[in-house]
Parts: structure tokens; C-alpha cells; sequence
């Protein structure tokens, strides 16, 4: 416990101005860009424009502008104040006070913006981040500039109100003096840019909410240049599910909370875009889609609830309750992943839908999708139809596996058999029984219909042959004979060893 009576004076401690070197070390270009873009977002732009600007082919310019609201000198100068925590309403994309100067300063040395607000004076301010992580310099720049920069912002995206965000002296760009090597770099992040964009924009971009293009060109030569429009890349864009009964809405409940996961299942042996994303294959992108305000903040990964593999390459999950970010998911001021809490982990691994699918039955619904698509086909015969006293989800796997011959289905059932027997098979009924003595040993917590579900699955992969035919034959006498005598004493032995 504290106590106030031991307080002799307050004093306020300001953020060592050093800090401002470790910003936006996390970020990738592609990544950065983006926050950029949640900026203009934010501030109601319709267009984006990103201009990747160059000198002998090599990177030293970039500049990000839109047709927002723009920024008075007060909102300017909070904007480039390090942590200012704004009033964000739950539509806004930003959260941390952070994105505009660790966007900008993970990868270039001067941070200058321009803007433009309504009847407000056009404002401009620059920072360096030499001086930056020194003592938070910040200049205050000529407003006849600021509004010669809203007349060329009008050339490019219709309108002088809004923002034009430039960076210069850009550090993270390809320094050798190959000139082919130059072009291979700014070609490879031109579309690595073109990628993250279209997948991260996507829902924006695809009901013309949002427009972003991006133009390469010399530095001086792009005011006129028309840029190329990001499309959008949707991540579950498949015409026909991969498997009949997704996506499916598994319900994740943590304390009070209830959190929808839509599970989806792409068809196998996709590979269009939105399946792949770029240059990388759709093996890399299976796990959890976090939306917030229809950004997409994760691009897959299992958050440590699942290991990634090959067969699980289809599966795909969409988040999109904006509640469960921050109690229970963890956003990184560079947006470009999420943690998720412990409690968040535990119930996941209890998420069920209406019809009791879990989170890893559906993870097993997408290898089996996969595995089915690429495992030589062999021929099996028909089997006959698994019924009472198999679960649900085992009787839906056996159907994948096997054929059914039409009519008659097989139970599995319990009763009071001599204490020397374990299973009776009834042909002319179809049903293999169980002697309930021994229930306990395969159902701890009282039994059910559907209870013992790996022994029961076994028994029918023995038994189901047998009442496949028109009549048992010797042969299915004898091994019904075997599996009594050899089953009984197992029974036996294993009510022994457990001390029954």
C-alpha cells in the first residue's frame, strides 16, 4: 500500500530525446507506408497518392499525399509531437501517437509535412531526426511554401486541403552503384509496396471507399506523373469453399467477453492472388486475419495457438471484433502484428460453434482438405454406414475417408455381458455390443451415447466387414470368435491393472 503523506514534491520526467533512434526500427518500408496511409484515413481522405521518387535510380525521396481535412498549425504541431495521445474515436486507425514519426524515421533522416485545412492558414513542419533525438527540435516552415505545396497537391489528388507527408534523405534504399542492381531493388519494394497495400486496404479499396496509386519517377520530373492504382487483394477471395460447411463462426468466450473467429477453408491446390500475396506462395499466409475499422492488421500467423504446416496451408481465420483488441490481443505501435494475451489462448482452444466444432477440429478439416488433395487416390470398398453410439464428428470423418453402401447403418451400444466377455456382434440387428462392466474404464465420466469415442472408432474399423455381407460366413464367425476370446481377457487385464 502507498501513502500520499510521504510525497514531498511532483516533478515531471520528459522522454530522453534519444529515444527517437530506436524509432520505427520494426518497421518495413511497405509497413511504414501503410501507417502513412491510416493517417490520411483518419483525417477523411477519399485518394492517396505515394510518389517513390528517385535520383540515377536510386531511392531518395518519398512523399505520401492526400485530399484529408488537413491540419491547422495546432493540430500540425501535435502531430509531430512524439506520443501525443490524441481523442481517437473507435473508427480511427491510429492508436499509439507514434506512427507518423517511427513510420518516417525508421527509414529516412527529415521528416517534413505540408497541409492544408479549411479556412485555416496552410501550414508546414520539419523535423530532422538528428536534431529530433537531440532536444525535439521541430521548424516551423514559410506558409506561402505550405501554399504553393496545396496548389501541387492539387495536380495530384484533386484538392489543396489535406496533407502531403514527405521523406528525405531516405537511409533504407540500395547504396551500391550497380545501376541494374538499383533498378532490381526499387522494382522488387515497388511491388512488395503494391502487395502489402492491396491485401492491408483491401475492403477500402474494393468498395471505392479508399483510392491509393503509387508512381515511380525522378525526383522534379513526378508532379505530372500519373500513378498506378493499388488494387485490392482479397486474402479470402475464393469463388467455392474448400470445404462445404465454411466459413464457419467459432465463438471464443474469455470472462464475459465473446469473440467471433470465421473460420475459412480455402479449395486445395489454390494459387491465385489473394491465396498467394505477392512473391510469396499461400503456405505463408495461413492463420489469423485482425481487422480493425476493415484494416487488416495481421496477415496470418497462428499467434503461437497453432504450429504452422504445410497441410494446414488453407486455413484461415478472420478477428474483426474490435473489443477483443487490447484485452485480449496486443497491437505493436508498428501495426504490423498482434499478441495475443494468455486468456485469449486458453479460450481459443475452447472455441465451439453452434453445431460443437472446435478450433482444432477445423484445423483438422483444412489438412484433411489438403491431404485429400494430394495423396494418391486409392479405391476402397463401400463400407457400411457408422450410426448410434459413434460422436458426430467421428462418424463425419469416417464418411470422408469411405463410401457407404445404401441401407443399413451399424450401432455401437453398451450392456450387461458375462464378466468374461467384451463385445458381441449382432448381425442380424447391426450392432456391436459392449459389455458395460467395463464402461468405465473408456468413459471415467459416466457415460454417454457417444462416449468412448477412439474405442468405439476401432471396434467399427475391425467389425464393420462383417455385416457388410448377405449372411456371416465361417470365416466372419471365426474372427468374431477370436476378437471375443482376445478382447475379453484384455478387458480384464486392464480392469486389473487399474485397481477396479
Amino acid at each position: 500500500m502507498t501513502n500520499s503523506n510521504d510525497v514531498v514534491e511532483r516533478i515531471k520526467l520528459a522522454p530522453d530525446a534519444g529515444l527517437v533512434k530506436s524509432l520505427g526500427a520494426n518497421h518495413t518500408l511497405e509497413s511504414a507506408i501503410a501507417d502513412l496511409v491510416d493517417n490520411s484515413i483518419d483525417a477523411g481522405a477519399s485518394r492517396v497518392s505515394i510518389r517513390l521518387l528517385t535520383s540515377d535510380d536510386r531511392l531518395t525521396q518519398v512523399e505520401v499525399l492526400d485530399n484529408g481535412r488537413g491540419m491547422d498549425a495546432v493540430a500540425a504541431n501535435a502531430a509531430m509531437t512524439i506520443g501525443h495521445q490524441r481523442d481517437y474515436s473507435d473508427s480511427d486507425l491510429g492508436h499509439f501517437g507514434m506512427g507518423l514519426k517511427a513510420s518516417s524515421f525508421g527509414h529516412s533522416d527529415v521528416l517534413t509535412v505540408w497541409s492544408t485545412q479549411h479556412g485555416a492558414t496552410p501550414v508546414g513542419r520539419r523535423i530532422r531526426r538528428a536534431d529530433f533525438s537531440r532536444d525535439f527540435t521541430c521548424e516551423v516552415l514559410s506558409a506561402d511554401v505550405a501554399a504553393e505545396r496545396g496548389v501541387d497537391r492539387q495536380v495530384v489528388v484533386g484538392s489543396q486541403e489535406g496533407t502531403s507527408i514527405v521523406w528525405t534523405d531516405v537511409r533504407n534504399a540500395y547504396r551500391g552503384r550497380n545501376r541494374d542492381e538499383a533498378r532490381s531493388w526499387l522494382s522488387a519494394r515497388n511491388n512488395a509496396l503494391r502487395s502489402h497495400l492491396g491485401v492491408t486496404f483491401h475492403r477500402l479499396l474494393a468498395v471505392k471507399r479508399l483510392e491509393i496509386d503509387v508512381l515511380i519517377d525522378e525526383v522534379g520530373e513526378a508532379l505530372t506523373g500519373i500513378g498506378v492504382p493499388i488494387l485490392p487483394i482479397d486474402p479470402f477471395g475464393y469463388s467455392i469453399s474448400g470445404h462445404p460447411e465454411y466459413p464457419k463462426d467459432l465463438f471464443a468466450k474469455a470472462g464475459d467477453a465473446r469473440v467471433k473467429l470465421t473460420c475459412h477453408i480455402w479449395p486445395a491446390k489454390s494459387d491465385v492472388t489473394g491465396f498467394r500475396i505477392g512473391a510469396k506462395s499461400g503456405e505463408q499466409f495461413q492463420g489469423f486475419y485482425i481487422y480493425r475499422n476493415d484494416r487488416l492488421l495481421q496477415i496470418g500467423g497462428w499467434s503461437e495457438t497453432a504450429t504452422p504446416s504445410a497441410a494446414r496451408q488453407l486455413a484461415r481465420v478472420v478477428l474483426e471484433d474490435t473489443g477483443a483488441i487490447g484485452p485480449f490481443v496486443t497491437m505493436n505501435p508498428e501495426k504490423s502484428g498482434l499478441k495475443f494475451e494468455p486468456i485469449f489462448h486458453d479460450a481459443i482452444n475452447k472455441a465451439e460453434a453452434s453445431d460443437g466444432t472446435g478450433f482444432f477440429t477445423f484445423l483438422q478439416d483444412a489438412e484433411f482438405v489438403y491431404i485429400d488433395a494430394n495423396k494418391r487416390r486409392r479405391r476402397r470398398k463401400p463400407a457400411i454406414r457408422p450410426d448410434k453410439g459413434i460422436a458426430p464428428a467421428v462418424r463425419k470423418r469416417i464418411g470422408r475417408e469411405l463410401s457407404f453402401i445404401d441401407g443399413d447403418a451399424v450401432n455401437v451400444k453398451w450392456k450387461r455381458m458375462p464378466s468374461s466377455e467384451f463385445l458381441d456382434v449382432d448381425y442380424p440387428a447391426k450392432v456391436v455390443w459392449l459389455n458395460s462392466r467395463y464402461r468405465a474404464l473408456f468413459a471415467p465420466d459416466g457415460g454417454s451415447l457417444n462416449d468412448a469415442p477412439v474405442l468405439k472408432a476401432l471396434l467399427y474399423l475391425l467389425t464393420h466387414h462383417v455385416f457388410e455381407g448377405q449372411h456371416l460366413g465361417s470365416r466372419d464367425k471365426d474372427e468374431i470368435a477370436l476378437w471375443k476370446s482376445v478382447l475379453g481377457a484384455a478387458a480384464a487385464a486392464e480392469e486389473h491393472m487399474r485397481g477396479k
